[in-house]
């Protein structure tokens, strides 16, 4: 459909060119156009986004006459132009397009064409623009294949940060061609908003599932979705939410045994401790020694250097307590050097207080049997910590990733692949300060697409984050943003007027920047077909099977 004309009043180059809009029609921001010239011997075809749209009169030179234009005085002209910024040229002849060559809105295969969709070897649904078209982003760039990772950043409450992932990780388990090799994790970090992934939305509707259609999407819930969650206490196998089917929802814990083998003592520490001389070397040394301990202890069971057993955290408390008392009583004690090596008492003292604290929020979590989150038999796995302490939080968060690297470490290939969901990720890997699991995240980011482990990291700002892990993103996702914010280096991708609209951007609507298309685009994503809290959930209605009988 032609939209109008390439204007010669304003400079022609081949990155950007003005559409002089023809009467009757409409452009706006966002469009998809393309212009067809003769260059030399070679018919050229100039594809773009519409990313400035402007109306004015022409001949009018004061304010005033704006007035006597509305009353019919002065016979003025409205000027109705466009500015293109060129995504694609088809030859590649980089020689401007000519004023007067005819603009169309791209269709069909034009608009492919525009975006690189046909270049694509997998796409992958990520929304739609403002016309109804669905935007694709190159599962390649996700998958490892040649990049990963997904950084979405947004306002907290108005950019619908985890709503976006949760859409994308959806889009990826239903369209994938490797979806049968392919798990999500999701860390439910607010409220138990997640808890219902695997039921019908009942406040869905119609004008919805025409997107999730016009996708190529089912609109329908999760499937395969199992849900761990902490238990009520430490005694309990009761977990700690109001969704207690047992099929679905399962208590998650670790063993003493596990704690020790696994060095899962450094995720108890998260505030403040990069200030403290030495209490690092406190904490590899504890560690180190109750992985000996492990090592040298029966199956299942963790003895100390007297064939004591140390069942909980609060037996090891008492250990470690005990060696503290015995280097106050002896000078040369050899039990607190089994313990805390050559560190200075001050210092011991120091990680003890730390430890106790620590202990106060996970002791639920570790006991002397085990049950931990299992990804590998469930298509989706959702981590329930928002009833935690942020120490507890930090705990699980470490606990997990460290595991399934480690497990993905040793399988050596990136098959089955797995697609981890962090919201908050400037808690867990700060550009700032330290981090018990920043270690881990880096990992994940720099070497996980080989492995097979992807994130998809959200947070409020990007510029809060270590900017490697950011770096590493392929795909870049954007809502509604604070003005300072969005002024950061870390948002250099938004070009021409994109910065301005991305403090204007509603529910429901995001920027989408992937290395494939040089302009960043504005998508919208439906509303989840899945419940995200208890009140949404659709009730069930189960007919018995003979009831067609009566």
């Amino acid at each position: 459909m032609r939209v109008g004309i390439v204007l010669g009043t304003k400079p022609i180059s081949p990155l950007e060119f003005w559409v002089g809009v023809e009467e009757g029609q409409v452009v706006q921001l966002d469009d998809v156009l393309y212009t067809e010239g003769q260059v030399g011997e070679k018919r050229v075809k100039y594809y773009g986004i519409v990313n400035e749209v402007q109306k004015f009169l022409e001949g009018a030179e004061f304010v005033y006459d704006a007035h006597l234009v509305s009353k019919g005085v002065i016979p003025v002209n409205i000027a109705y132009v466009a500015k293109v910024n060129v995504t694609r040229i088809e030859p590649e002849v980089f020689a401007p397009p000519s004023p007067g060559d005819p603009v169309y809105r791209a269709i069909g295969k034009e608009f492919e064409r525009a975006l690189y969709y046909d270049q694509m070897k997998e796409k992958i649904p990520a929304g739609v623009d403002r016309n109804g078209n669905v935007v694709y982003i190159n599962y390649d760039f996700i998958n490892g294949v040649e990049g990963a990772h997904v950084s979405i950043s947004g306002m907290s409450g108005i950019a619908t940060k985890t709503s976006y992932a949760l859409f994308l990780l959806y889009s990826i388990l239903e369209k994938a061609s490797d979806r049968d090799k392919v798990h999500g994790i999701i860390f439910n970090v607010k409220g138990k908003d997640l808890l219902w992934l695997d039921k019908k939305n009942k406040s869905f509707d119609a004008e919805s599932r025409k997107v999730y259609e016009a996708m190529g999407l089912r609109a329908e819930p999760f499937k395969n979705v199992k849900f761990y969650v902490p238990p009520s206490n430490i005694y309990s196998d009761t977990p700690d939410c109001e969704r207690l089917d047992k099929e679905s929802v399962i208590p998650f814990y670790w063993s003493i045994r596990e704690f020790a083998e696994e060095g899962l003592i450094k995720f108890m520490f998260t505030e403040g401790e990069e200030g403290v001389s030495n209490i690092h070397y406190v904490i590899d040394r504890i560690s180190n020694k109750l992985y000996l301990l492990a090592q040298n202890s029966p199956e299942g069971r963790l003895l100390d250097d007297f064939s004591r057993d140390i069942e909980s955290l609060e037996d090891l408390e008492v250990r470690l307590e005990e060696a503290i008392r015995d280097k106050e009583q002896n000078k040369s004690s050899e039990l607190y050097r089994s313990w805390f090596g050559d560190a200075q008492i001050q210092t011991a003292y120091a990680f003890f207080r730390r430890f106790s604290r620590a202990c106060m929020h996970i002791s639920r979590l570790i006991r002397d049997k085990s049950s931990p989150p299992k990804w590998e038999g469930n298509r989706l796995s959702v981590i329930d910590i928002s009833s935690l302490h942020s120490i507890g939080k930090m705990f699980v968060v470490g606990s997990i990733l460290k595991r399934v690297f480690r497990e993905k470490e040793n399988i050596g290939k990136p098959y089955p692949k797995v697609f981890v969901v962090l919201d908050e990720l400037n808690k867990y890997a700060p550009k700032e300060g330290w981090s018990p699991i920043k270690d881990v995240v880096l990992d994940i980011a720099e070497r996980g697409r080989s492995l097979g482990v992807i994130l998809i990291g959200a947070q409020q700002t990007a510029s809060e984050v270590e900017k490697r892990v950011v770096a590493n993103s392929a795909l870049k996702v954007l809502g509604r943003m604070d003005s300072s914010e969005v002024l950061g280096k870390e948002y250099e991708y938004l070009t021409g007027n994109f910065r301005q609209r991305a403090i204007m951007l509603k529910k429901g609507t995001m920027i989408l920047y992937q290395p494939d298309i040089p302009n960043p685009m504005v998508v919208r994503f439906p509303k989840p077909a899945w419940a995200t809290r208890y009140s949404e959930v659709e009730e069930e209605v189960h007919v018995p099977k003979d009831f067609g009988n009566f």
